[in-house]
């Protein structure tokens, strides 16, 4: 059963990405849960202006303008690249003692502080036991965001009238986007993929918790660049091509599709052995299992060359990210088809209905 804020709205979700800035926001209906107001800004779209904070104010402020968003308050998503992650080993030890040592943990591995008055924030999650003979010691996941940037952020939304509720890690985001619609048991393991432009984050969760993270250097601007080099057009016609192809599912365009899933063959194979050496890691490491299926987030998503590339090599079940099933009025922005890649900003708005573990950060 979801509970809202007493205005009847969840908050807007802002998901800042490094090539986009997708933002939701979804109400309680008489029909279960309905999207309010959703809107993509590509950042290569907007005149001028500076990276990271600054580009994020520019692109929020026209989708406010252009969009139906109801209310003030935010719940935002950092680029990928503001966020820190490291794996540590320590001595087992209570959860209090145990996060006065990761803030010097971080300070040393990250290079700035994260304890009180600090500024920056730092959020930890027990990977599980590691046994090297009679020797016990937790993996613990750190992810850390430097004050100095965290501020840049606040400041930014709080220049555009914005009151920000909190500061969410993205892989807690996309899990919680995709629980809403999992209400019976989940499974032991959960394994999903979110692909960005730059790289792709892959995480394994374990109950409510991340177990696992990795970041890898292979995204949609890599994929991209490859077809456009196989087939001697620019990135811009590149990206065209892949999304008309997308869309186009009749026989005539079948030579075109195949064209594009061998020149897209080779960077997700190297993708998929990225994956499958996280998850011998994970299985040796915590003498687990290994996950059963792979759960695929972001706009590559949607590409059905993208999945079945990655479920051959891989040999598990590859499945596109589903946070808008069952969702009411959705629109032509955030369609079924494009389901994927709104399930950083779906899990956002979502944070105060299904809150998992995240970055708070007062505004």
């Amino acid at each position: 059963m979801f509970k809202f804020f007493h205005s009847g709205l969840c908050p807007i979700g802002i998901d800042a990405g490094s090539h986009a800035v997708r933002l939701a926001q979804f109400r309680p209906s008489a029909r279960g849960l309905s999207l309010q107001a959703a809107c993509r800004i590509e950042l290569d779209s907007l005149d001028g202006g500076a990276d990271g904070a600054p580009r994020l104010g520019s692109a929020v402020r026209h989708a406010l303008a252009s969009q139906d968003f109801v209310g003030r308050g935010v719940v935002l998503s950092l680029p990928v690249s503001c966020v820190h992650a490291k794996s540590v080993r320590l001595p087992q030890m209570p959860d209090s003692d145990l996060n006065q040592a990761l803030q010097w943990e971080a300070k040393d591995r990250f290079g700035f502080d994260v304890g009180d008055g600090a500024g920056g924030q730092l959020v930890w999650f027990r990977a599980g036991e590691v046994r090297r003979g009679t020797e016990v010691k937790d993996e613990i996941l750190l992810f850390a965001i430097e004050g100095g940037v965290l501020n840049e952020y606040i400041q930014c939304l709080a220049e555009q009238g914005l009151r920000l509720l909190a500061v969410d890690l993205s892989p807690c985001a996309i899990y919680r986007s995709l629980r809403r619609t999992a209400p019976a048991p989940e499974p032991a393991l959960s394994a999903l993929l979110d692909i960005g432009h730059l790289g792709a984050q892959f995480f394994i969760i374990r109950g409510d918790e991340i177990v696992f993270y990795k970041y890898v250097d292979i995204g949609g601007k890599t994929l991209n660049e490859a077809v456009a080099a196989k087939l001697g057009i620019s990135v811009p016609e590149a990206l065209q091509m892949r999304a008309r192809i997308m869309a186009d599912t009749t026989e005539e365009a079948a030579p075109l599709a195949q064209a594009l899933a061998d020149a897209l063959r080779a960077p997700l194979e190297e993708l998929a052995r990225e994956l499958d050496m996280c998850m011998r890691y994970f299985v040796v490491t915590f003498r687990g299992a290994r996950p059963e299926s792979l759960a695929v987030a972001g706009r590559q998503a949607g590409a059905a060359q993208v999945r079945d590339t990655l479920a051959a090599a891989l040999g598990l079940q590859v499945e596109e990210a589903q946070p808008l099933r069952g969702v009411q009025d959705l629109g032509d922005t955030a369609r079924p088809d494009r389901s994927g890649e709104w399930a950083l900003a779906a899990g956002l708005s979502l944070y105060p209905v299904l809150a998992r573990r995240g970055m708070e950060a007062a505004a």
